[in-house]
């Protein structure tokens, strides 16, 4: 293709003559009202201008409050957003802690304790076997246990009840915190908090006997256990064919020896293994009496040589609205706001007592006949002697603190062994059907808390770093429901203390109770928190989108609800059922406690 130069010339010269012309254009602006003239045009008067609406950020703009941009910077293209009227926030922990359980007794605080419930029955018996105590003075087959209690020694009473202030008091819990709002730009906000939190106390009295070889033939001993009351059985219908034939038996099963080292076949060996000092219930049994001075007298302690367990369970629920209030002091990087929140907490505990015992009596004193129950028995129902239970093997007969005698060093083998393997031991006063008998008791407590607290809560830091911290006031409405349910609270050792089954009550000794109680329960709550952006170093969390934003969590809180039912110390511990004397709720009050450590991740978006 070919141009005309001649073209370019003549364009040219057109647009040099075009530019010697006056141009036309629109006139100046006049003025209006509430306009001044400047010398080009109007400006606004003073007190006149544009709508207020049309003011700085962050109010309106063409933007609409937000904006979002892609740049591309050093090779690598980069997203920037804000919110500019809200900046929303997301916080998920996950809590690690411990809850103060009860203080509380398990039993009755005013009944006395095992040695001196069974120390009139026992008399002027004369402790003999491995023990070695000589002479006629009264209950000296108690003396090792007085004399340790009176010394404070952990571990050595008879019997002796459970105090939950003196064994380890704190459930051991986990929960989950949830935390979603925002913040406006004035630093005002709103949050939106789920809260659970969950932990159970388990006590087993069996876990002290560990490592000490004991309990290593329960089911043999359960047998032989049911095999003796069914020989009292059988004496007591006037059976005495049946009742020697079932006791020979068992003496030729003990003629057996096992291979097996801590195993036997003999009936008192394996019991000596078997039966434990577990633990005991203090119970008033109608015959506790107060004095002026104080002092009170009465009751037993019901003892449990086969099972002495006591849990206890303890689930919170919660949620709050909270308003995030703009700050009163704003210094660089540091705030401080405060808050108002309307709150709602439920509480569930759950407390339970599960007592096991064999339903013999056992001591190696004389004066004692009769094969399981036969014959002219001297010794009392209600008495089990052990050794101390020092975790000694102290007369070296291969059972560590034997049930049914007390021992000594000295060279004193014979125990369960010799002389002792012909001996009764171990007795059956009761009916077979009933006996190993069963004890248990569950009390229940259902809270729901409502209200409100208020509080400041404060902040430092920046993107990188940021610490923070609240402290909460509050009152709560509490409104809390008990149940207990139960059977076989009494002193199960005393035939005459059980009501008798029949066809229509095959459970007499079974009781309930229920009652409801409203009160007002303050609430303290403190926290603190450290928030920082680790995950970018993290090789395979910083390249999932979800964390490309979030930051890591650490922190520590404490929670404080004053005046909550103590489900475990709410109990009224007596038990008779002839008497008519059942367990109630008597309810107590304590300060419920949770501390726990939270791991977890933010957002802001």
């Amino acid at each position: 293709m070919r141009f005309k130069h001649w073209l370019t010339t003549l364009f040219g010269s057109s647009l040099i003559a075009a530019s010697t012309l006056t141009a036309q254009a629109q006139p100046p602006m006049g003025t209006a009202p509430g306009m001044a003239y400047d010398g080009y045009g109007g400006v606004p008067a003073p007190g006149y201008g544009p709508p207020g609406m049309y003011s700085q950020w962050p109010e309106i703009s063409p933007y609409q409050n937000s904006y979002s941009q892609q740049i591309n910077e050093g090779g690598t293209w980069k997203e920037s957003e804000n919110q500019l009227a809200r900046r929303y926030r997301l916080k998920i922990d996950y809590l690690t802690g411990r809850t103060r359980v009860s203080d509380a007794l398990v039993g009755n605080t005013q009944a006395q304790n095992y040695p001196d419930t069974i120390r009139s029955e026992i008399g002027n018996q004369q402790g003999q076997g491995g023990g070695g105590q000589q002479g006629g003075q009264q209950g000296s087959v108690l003396t090792p246990f007085t004399s340790s209690e009176a010394q404070g020694r952990v571990g050595f009473p008879l019997y002796g009840a459970l105090n939950l202030s003196k064994v380890q008091r704190a459930v051991h819990n986990q929960g989950v915190r949830a935390e979603w709002g925002w913040d406006n730009a004035d630093d005002s906000g709103l949050r939106l908090e789920f809260l659970t939190n969950q932990g159970d106390f388990n006590f087993d009295a069996h876990d002290r006997l560990r490592g000490q070889n004991r309990d290593t033939q329960p089911d043999l001993a359960l047998f032989f256990i049911k095999q003796l009351h069914l020989i009292n059985e059988l004496n007591s219908q006037g059976n005495v064919a049946a009742a020697t034939q079932v006791q020979s038996e068992l003496d030729q099963l003990g003629l057996v020896q096992p291979t097996v080292v801590g195993r036997w076949n003999d009936v008192n060996r394996v019991l000596m293994n078997n039966l434990d000092n577990l633990g005991g219930l203090p119970l008033n049994d109608g015959t506790i009496r107060s004095f002026a001075d104080g002092s009170t007298t009465g009751g037993v302690t019901v003892p449990f040589d086969l099972e002495f367990q006591v849990s206890l369970k303890s689930e919170l629920y919660g949620g709050k609205v909270e308003s995030v209030m703009t700050p009163i002091a704003n210094l660089g990087p540091f705030r401080i706001r405060p808050t108002v929140s309307a709150r709602y907490f439920y509480l569930n505990e759950r407390f339970r007592f599960y007592g096991k015992d064999s339903g013999l009596a056992y001591n190696s004193g004389g004066g004692q006949q009769g094969g399981g129950g036969g014959g002219a028995q001297t010794l009392s129902p209600d008495i089990k002697i052990h050794s101390p239970p020092d975790g000694v093997d102290d007369d070296r007969d291969g059972i560590v603190d034997n049930a049914g005698r007390t021992e000594s060093g000295g060279g004193q083998q014979q125990g369960g062994g010799g002389q002792q393997q012909n001996q009764q031991i171990f007795f059956s006063f009761h009916d077979h059907f009933r006996y190993p008998i069963e004890s248990f008791l569950n009390n229940s407590s259902e809270q729901h808390l409502g209200g409100a607290d208020v509080g400041l809560t404060y902040d430092f830091g920046g993107q990188s770093l940021a610490l923070s911290g609240s402290t909460k006031f509050g009152l709560l409405a509490n409104y809390a429901q008990l149940k207990m349910n139960g059977d076989n609270i009494a002193m199960h050792t005393r035939d005459s203390n059980l009501l008798l089954p029949d066809v229509s009550n095959a459970t007499p000794n079974a009781f309930s109770d229920k009652q409801f109680h409203t009160h007002v329960s303050p609430m303290f709550e403190q926290q603190f928190n450290a928030e920082a952006s680790l995950f970018q170093y993290v090789p395979v969390l910083r390249r999932m989108s979800v964390f490309e934003k979030a930051r890591f969590r650490a922190g520590y809180s404490i929670l404080l609800i004053g005046q909550v039912t103590d489900t475990a110390g709410s109990i009224s511990w007596q038990g008779n059922p002839t008497a008519g004397l059942f367990p109630t709720i008597r309810e107590r009050r304590n300060t419920y406690a949770t501390y726990n450590y939270n791991l977890g991740v933010s957002w802001e978006f």
